[in-house]
């Protein structure tokens, strides 16, 4: 049958055109994809199965989309209109979506609600499922169908289906890489996440209108059955490559090819998630690591199927070729192993060398990416057009095969993604779970080569070779190095040590516990003299350490200061984060009748067990309800309200944890708070942070909190703990020496060197009116705009001492220098004179122990001792001492 186009409208020209278009819903599309993973995270939380829940959809609906459009656009002959079509609504849709998301949330905590905070859990949740499907079902459909409607579009011209499945596949998955970028990198940021994906929305609507527009004319008919087969314009013989190639049946065959391209694709996304895992504990969890990973992932099997696209017509012995790919990429998959133990030290000197040229550095990172995917990526893009000419058999129903080659390529996906998230990491870890993927692509390829017409004896030499290699192989595979992989070389300090080798500065020798987690690697270390500090880490971040069983005060104190600034008697608590457990074991010390913890990870809980001696056993409390799951979900599906709540969750910067430090959040947090005399806690870094971000974090939590201070420990300026409320909160003088004579409060105020009122107002860094008149008008964190999740990356590797300068400028900046407290009014010249000796012990107070003095000597001008310190901090100030 002889194929007729609109002659005006198809060629080279036409061709590019559309192809252009192709690429520019690549990009939208993986904006659609990174915005909707977001903003259902924010309805179902960050854990792993909350994720996974997401991409399954997403992908499911990708498979759907495929077997439908692949099979209608066999029976219209306008492919382009339909490609119009599609884009148009999905434009629609997409603008639409945010609406949609917001409504997904509502009934999703109005379900978890009914059911109680306990319903909300990290497991796989049916209702999160549906929900999803019914949010993603439809633009992802439509997303599916694009590939197979253009495919059929542009074969229909030359006949050539492997280059014209190439062609556009790669142009696509380009546009992805693209789409990632500009969305990691700036969109989010610049534009906002609801902004982001309206612009790209109607991007595709003027798209699904320039090919109406364009295009709307072209009707495309049959091209000639044999030169589907093997490619019109290359002279080869007129028989079918299958039948050529293979030495069973053409039905058996076509079952094989897709069962292999299924299991192909299972290999592929298991490899992206194993990947991404190591790549986490070495580049990090900052949204521009995850960005790098993705898009270096994505454009190597861009890359791929570009380069290959000429070659796949003329491939006379496809199968032969689909088999080379498969073992290719298990080898090297397997081989790159050998290069794991080598990141962290390779990163240290890539960090050396470009830590402060935030592009360059960048840059650098998605050269180590490449450095163990780019072969195995560049292998996956050349397997999708290869198979499409292998299964191909017509013209008449290329839409079908195109469509049934992509929905089991993206079922095994699915399959890939769940079982290396939930069963390889955890249960056999990252490194096994290669070995064991690896191991299924040469049983892929082993299984394609013995379907093949080569001769018996060489399959049989090849099937040798390929098990003597993996068997060889995966002997010599290094040990995975748990103790050098988690060093967190992206945030810890790191040194080299005299054999070259990299490892954590402080002598952080001892591995006490180690697990690859569902939602993160958490390991315990013992240190420093004798071995008797420990320290707990998160995908190789330091995040708390106590020394011969002294807890880190910070975290102390950020359990500690809600329950005395509560002017009654808290009852009931709540805790996002538990970590360390050493928040928790400080609050335990208070008379609460029950505390309610939030922890993501399982694995955290038995680290926090490393850690008796410093929070007291606090995990084993009976008090303690605790709940595995995503705080920020635990805390919209909560019915009941709290007398305090603290908020003890790592640094802002990290994807998934920056969800806990927005506008949102913390107005979640106060409505979740008794209005009475409710007191919230939360921790927020001061160190890789300038004044301008600290401003933004501090602002976006008074926006919310009326009454709002800043306490830190004098022994660490680094940590900041913010405490809020909507009615005033005061520390009471009364009450705390009340207090002090419990035992149990004072042994545990006295493990961080609290031993006595004064020296808790001692911790007091700025309150309410001041704080206002700092952070000014400075911005907000918000769901929308994200500012802290994407500018603090880029300060990764600020001079620590800025932390404390910010100390020393707001201190100077203090005009009410006494901290919130209530006393009697007759013990007034008392107090101030107790507070003032306080603060004249530390040099960086001098300015306010002098301020308290002269309040002092107003009430009583005759204060010898007043007059004396009044005389000798002025001296020493205007003589530069003190500078603080």
């Amino acid at each position: 049958m002889n194929y007729s186009v609109d002659a005006d409208n198809v060629g080279r020209g036409s061709n590019r055109l559309i192809l252009g278009f192709f690429f520019l819903t690549g990009l939208t599309g993986l904006a659609y994809e990174l915005v909707w993973i977001r903003l259902l995270i924010l309805a179902f939380g960050s854990t792993q199965f909350a994720v996974t829940t997401v991409l399954v959809v997403f992908m499911a609906g990708l498979a759907l989309g495929s077997l439908i459009f692949g099979r209608v656009i066999d029976r219209i002959h306008a492919p382009l209109k339909l490609y119009a079509v599609i884009e148009i609504l999905l434009g629609v849709y997409c603008i639409l979506s945010p609406g949609v998301f917001g409504l997904v949330r509502d009934f999703y905590v109005s379900t978890a609600g009914a059911a109680g905070a306990g319903h909300v859990r990290a497991g796989f949740e049916p209702v999160q499922f549906a929900l999803t499907f019914a949010a993603l079902i439809v633009p992802t459909t439509l997303m599916g169908g694009t590939l197979p409607v253009l495919v059929k579009y542009l074969a229909s011209s030359s006949g050539r289906v492997g280059f014209h499945t190439a062609l556009p596949y790669a142009v696509n998955t380009i546009g992805a890489v693209t789409g990632a970028l500009l969305t990691g990198f700036f969109s989010l940021y610049l534009l906002g996440v609801k902004s982001t994906v309206y612009a790209a929305g109607v991007v595709d609507i003027i798209i699904g209108i320039l090919v109406f527009a364009i295009f709307g004319r072209v009707m495309v008919s049959h091209a000639r059955e044999e030169d589907i087969l093997y490619g019109a314009d290359h002279g080869a013989e007129r028989v079918s490559l299958i039948e050529a190639d293979s030495s069973v049946g053409r039905g058996a065959l076509g079952v094989i090819v897709l069962a292999t391209f299924a299991l192909s694709g299972f290999c592929s996304l298991a490899y992206e998630v194993l990947w991404t895992r190591v790549f986490s504990l070495v580049l990090g969890s900052s949204i521009y690591a995850f960005t790098i990973m993705l898009a270096t992932f994505l454009g190597g099997i861009g890359a791929g199927s570009i380069f290959f696209a000429p070659f796949i017509d003329r491939c006379r012995r496809p199968l032969l070729w689909f088999a080379a790919l498969e073992a290719v990429i298990g080898a090297t998959a397997l081989l790159t192993i050998f290069f794991y133990r080598e990141l962290p030290s390779v990163f240290f000197s890539v960090r050396e060398a470009t830590g402060s040229n935030f592009w360059l550095f960048n840059f650098v990172q998605f050269l180590l990416c490449a450095a163990i995917m780019i072969i195995p990526t560049l292998a996956m893009g050349a397997i999708f057009p290869l198979v499409g000419r292998i299964y191909s058999r017509s013209l008449a129903t290329l839409g079908r095969h195109i469509g049934d080659i992509y929905f089991f390529n993206t079922a095994g996906s699915i399959a890939g993604s769940f079982v290396a998230g939930f069963i390889l990491i955890p249960h056999i870890g990252v490194q096994k779970g290669v070995v064991m993927v690896a191991a299924l692509n040469l049983v892929v390829a082993a299984v394609l080569l013995g379907s093949s017409r080569a001769a018996p004896s060489l399959k049989v030499l090849l099937t040798a070779g390929l098990a003597v290699f993996f068997t060889v192989s995966a002997l010599a595979v290094p040990p995975w190095e748990k103790t050098v992989m988690t060093i967190g070389p992206y945030v810890n300090p790191v040194e080299r040590g005299g054999g070259g080798e990299v490892r954590l500065a402080g002598l952080w020798d001892r591995l006490l516990y180690y697990k690859e987690g569902v939602n993160a690697v958490i390991t315990v270390r013992a240190g420093g003299p004798a071995g008797r500090t420990i320290s707990y880490q998160a995908n190789g971040k330091m995040e708390a350490q106590a020394v011969g069983g002294r807890p880190t005060e910070a975290w102390a104190l950020l359990g500690h200061l809600p329950m005395l600034l509560h002017r009654g008697e808290p009852g009931e608590a709540l805790l996002v984060g538990l970590g360390s457990g050493i928040t928790l074991g400080a609050m335990e010390h208070y008379p609460l009748k029950e505390i309610d913890v939030v922890e993501i990870e399982p694995a955290v809980v038995e680290a926090a067990r490393f850690f008796r001696a410093s929070n007291n056993d606090a995990i084993d409390d009976p008090r303690v309800r605790l709940h595995i799951t995503d705080g920020r979900s635990f805390l919209f599906a909560a019915s009941k309200k709290y007398d305090v709540i603290v908020s003890a969750v790592s640094d802002p910067w990290i994807t998934g944890v920056s969800n806990l430090f927005t506008y949102e959040y913390f107005t979640e947090l106060r409505n979740k708070l008794r209005d009475d005399d409710g007191v919230v806690s939360l921790w927020f870094q001061n160190y890789r942070i300038t004044p301008e971000e600290l401003k933004v974090g501090l602002n976006t939590f008074a926006r919310v909190f009326p009454y709002v201070n800043v306490w830190f420990h004098y022994t660490d300026a680094l940590d900041f703990i913010v405490t809020g409320s909507t009615k005033p909160h005061a520390l009471d003088m009364d009450g705390l020496a009340r207090k002090f004579s419990d035992p149990a409060i004072a042994r545990g105020l006295g493990a961080i060197d609290v031993r006595g009122p004064f020296d808790l107002l001692d911790l007091f860094l700025i309150g309410n009116r001041d704080l206002r008149d700092y952070i000014g008008d400075a911005p907000l964190n918000t769901d929308e705009r994200p500012v802290l999740e994407f500018v603090l990356p880029k300060h990764m590797y600020l001079d620590p001492s800025l932390g404390v300068r910010t100390v020393e400028e707001i201190l100077k900046g203090v005009t009410r220098v006494v901290p919130p407290v209530v006393f009697d009014e007759k013990d007034s010249e008392e107090f101030y004179m107790a507070l003032g000796r306080t603060f004249n012990r530390s040099s960086f107070r001098l300015r306010q122990a002098l301020a308290v003095f002269e309040k002092v000597l107003e009430i009583n001008p005759d204060n010898r001792e007043a007059m004396g310190y009044v005389e000798k901090l002025r001296r020493e100030l205007s003589g530069g001492a003190g500078g603080g």
